[in-house]
């Protein structure tokens, strides 16, 4: 009993010291970029959860699972806060409403057509607005032959 406590106690201390180690000053090696390097505002946080259900529905397709219970989030970007202003470029509004669109079919009959359809919302939108996700975004097409 005393040897359970005494590793218990011995394991809480090293997971305190770890959980620490990512706390302070920020890493003197300039080369290392931050995960994210942007704010998270509501605009940017909202991508970054349909980046990850982009990643998991392109696994499911790749893999020939069934799509049936996928569902993207759906969100109203013009009413996000973005990270900073200019990226509310003119066509901003035009933009989303037709990506929420392309959300809306995928969502009501998911298949790897309505898929791409949203990835290419997503490039047309980044193309005029913020390129920086660009060649991210490239990465969530599917194989040619899908």
């Amino acid at each position: 009993m005393r040897t359970r406590l005494v590793v218990g106690l011995l394991m809480t201390g090293v997971a305190l010291v770890f959980a620490r180690c990512g706390e302070g000053e920020a890493s003197a090696d300039p080369r290392l970029a931050p995960a994210q390097p942007n704010p998270s505002s509501p605009l940017a946080e909202s991508m970054r959860v349909l980046d990850a259900e982009l990643l998991e529905f392109r696994g499911c397709l790749i893999e020939g699972e069934s799509l049936d219970d996928a569902r993207f989030s759906e969100y109203r970007f013009t009413e996000l806060e973005p990270t900073d202003s200019t990226m509310l470029v003119d066509g901003f509004q035009a933009l989303s409403m037709a990506f929420e669109r392309h959300v809306a079919e995928f969502n009501a009959a998911p298949d790897a057509e309505k898929y791409a359809a949203v990835v290419g919302g997503c490039e047309a939108c980044h193309m005029r607005s913020c390129p920086g996700p660009l060649e991210r975004i490239a990465k969530r097409h599917l194989p040619d032959g899908q």
